[in-house]
């Protein structure tokens, strides 16, 4: 549907009848209950978010007021090759209530030999504090993996989140890593 338009326009001096009078109000009426459309909606309406329906099924997560803030992530990057060791990236601080729902791995240069294994930890404890075997890692001679399994995927405003690199290649380490935690 495009822009309400009007059924009849009156010209100076013509007699109004009841259907055409009826036809103007049921054209605005129709449109106004229930046959809205995106067509004809100005895009300055600045129509607040928790009044408009989104389709969550798509993965869309809407908080009803920003969803310019959505989706949200915490990435850390560690350029050149890759050692094994502790808090190996600048800290990062959780500004908000979030959920870790995805992490992801990505290396410009793979590694051989042995798989990159990086574990996340929140306020010093892994994230996969029980389940050390799903820490998320790259396989030998990919340059990507991810995980969606986590004993520990909420947090909280001002957590301190720290990554450590627990193994290497260990024919070729693997270089340039990129750690996202979508949440």
């Amino acid at each position: 549907m495009s822009q309400i338009t009007k059924p009849k326009a009156w010209a100076d001096n013509e007699n109004v009848t009841y259907t055409d009078l009826n036809n103007t109000f049921d054209t605005i009426y129709n449109d106004y209950n229930g046959s809205i459309s995106n067509a004809n909606i100005s895009s300055s309406a600045a129509i607040v978010e928790s009044k408009i329906a989104f389709d969550t099924s798509a993965g869309h997560d809407h908080d009803g007021v920003d969803s310019k803030a959505i989706p949200k992530a915490l990435v850390f990057t560690i350029t050149g090759t890759l050692t094994t060791g502790t808090s190996s990236a600048p800290v990062l601080v959780s500004t908000g209530s979030m959920t870790i729902s995805k992490a992801y791995l990505n290396v410009k240069t793979a590694p051989t030999g042995q798989a990159i294994k990086v574990d996340v930890n929140k306020n010093g404890t892994s994230i996969w504090n029980t389940t050390q075997s799903n820490r998320v890692s790259v396989a030998a001679g990919a340059t990507s993996g991810t995980q969606t399994s986590f004993d520990t995927s909420s947090l909280s405003e001002g957590d301190v989140i720290t990554v450590d690199i627990d193994q290497v290649g260990s024919s070729n380490p693997g270089a340039d890593l990129t750690i996202t935690l979508k949440t």
